[in-house]
């Protein structure tokens, strides 16, 4: 396939790569900053620029890498002077946003696609690794499709197809499981710090057991993985936590408490909180104990 890449940062760049590695054709990488264009052309050896139409004619798959804000303004700009080929698939690797917003690509012939890498990209060479292997969720136009499982496979990733109606919830489950997990991280060690640990010291002290949960996790997944007091029915200790959190951190109360109370339905699932345990527990985060 002839690519084109509009935009230049970290998943452009890194999927230039990883596409030429594949055996596909860069029409050539596009950028507003022509310093950013530059960068990422240096890496595949391809034509590079400020002005996308140059590119985008010649493609038959165009990828606007853009920052989120400005998708549907780029490609309006495009569309609107006939920048993209009857029958071309328009691509945004946004996660937030589905496929409507290149509708107005269609004015061209051209097929609207969301193609978003269920992976974190903190700089181009981290994409290009950990890109492989991961799975790149896809919905679109019909005529798109065909070429963008083609696409997904021809990188080494695993395809996930959702309706387009699908996508903000599903954009959603992807910050609670990557963002909101960073901040839980934070969070733990901003206790750990309460408790006289040096933040140095904390997180190398509790990523084995960060990694042992997330291991235990793929292996039988959330439910049979939960462990700790409130899957043991240890009310005991959740009182003694919240005590000393009041006392050190009380501005982490309610973070404790909402988790806390998360965890409770996840331990009735697994079968091993009692009902009495469940109430005494429910009391103590103060929530609901129907």
């Amino acid at each position: 396939m002839r690519i084109a890449i509009i935009g230049a940062g970290n998943v452009g760049t890194a999927l230039a790569v990883l596409f030429q590695a594949a055996g596909h054709q860069l029409t050539g990488i596009a950028s507003l900053s022509a310093v950013s264009a530059t960068s990422a052309a240096q890496r595949v050896s391809v034509a590079h620029g400020t002005n996308p139409l140059i590119f985008t004619r010649e493609a038959e798959v165009i990828f606007l890498t853009t920052p989120d804000r400005v998708v549907a303004e780029v490609c309006e700009q495009i569309a609107a002077q006939n920048g993209f080929s009857a029958g071309a698939i328009v691509a945004h690797t946004s996660g937030a946003h589905s496929s409507t917003i290149l509708e107005s690509a269609s004015i061209n012939g051209a097929y609207p696609l969301s193609f978003h890498p269920l992976q974190t990209f903190a700089n181009p060479d981290a994409g290009i690794q950990n890109l492989p292997g991961s799975f790149i969720t896809v919905e679109g136009h019909e005529g798109a499709l065909p070429i963008a499982r083609q696409l997904v496979e021809d990188i080494g990733c695993k395809l996930l197809e959702i309706s387009t109606v699908s996508k903000p919830l599903y954009h959603a489950a992807a910050c609670i499981a990557c963002n909101y997990f960073t901040t839980l991280i934070e969070e733990a060690l901003q206790v750990m710090e309460a408790a006289g640990v040096c933040r140095d010291d904390g997180l190398p002290a509790l990523y084995p057991l960060i990694e042992g949960t997330l291991k235990n996790i793929k292996r039988v997944g959330p439910t049979r993985a939960l462990t700790g007091p409130i899957a043991r029915g240890d009310a005991s200790t959740i009182k003694i936590h919240l005590l000393a959190l009041q006392e050190k951190l009380p501005e982490l109360m309610p973070f404790y408490k909402f988790f806390g109370l998360a965890t409770v339905d996840l331990a009735v699932a697994k079968g091993t909180l009692g009902e009495m345990e469940r109430k005494k527990i429910l009391e103590y985060l103060g929530g609901n104990k129907n």
